[in-house]
């Protein structure tokens, strides 16, 4: 019985202890807010909307083309006068769930857009520069 009054008075006091109240709340999460500053909503809209442009590096007299592909292979520009990314990919599975397969390579001194997967359905857009 001596034992069983221990353990009842232990879970007691440790609950009372244990209390939070809203202003403990509200002064930790502007403590973890001070110490981890976050991106402003400004700059998360600014990367989005900036996300398929050229680098600042590229200049003013920059040629921007933009290209698609659905289901094959495209030439796009000379790898030795553009640089070239791909700035869109997706695709659906049908069945057979193979993976849907979107990039830009090089070959033969060209910059080529690829999308194809077998049993898939696959499109992709890729963004050119000149250098």
């Amino acid at each position: 019985m001596k034992k069983y009054t221990l353990i009842l008075l232990a879970i007691i006091s440790t609950s009372t202890l244990a209390r939070i109240t809203d202003a403990d709340v509200v002064r930790d999460a502007a403590w973890a807010a001070s110490q981890h500053t976050s991106v402003p909503q400004s700059e998360i809209d600014d990367q989005w909307r900036d996300f398929n442009k050229p680098p600042n590096e590229v200049g003013q007299n920059a040629t921007v083309t933009q290209y698609s592909v659905r289901n094959g292979e495209k030439r796009l520009k000379p790898t030795g006068s553009h640089i070239c990314v791909m700035s869109n990919a997706g695709g659906y599975y049908h069945r057979g769930l193979k993976g849907v397969d979107v990039n830009v390579f090089q070959r033969s001194g060209y910059w080529y857009l690829k999308a194809s997967s077998s049993s898939s359905d696959n499109w992709g857009a890729a963004t050119c520069w000149n250098k």
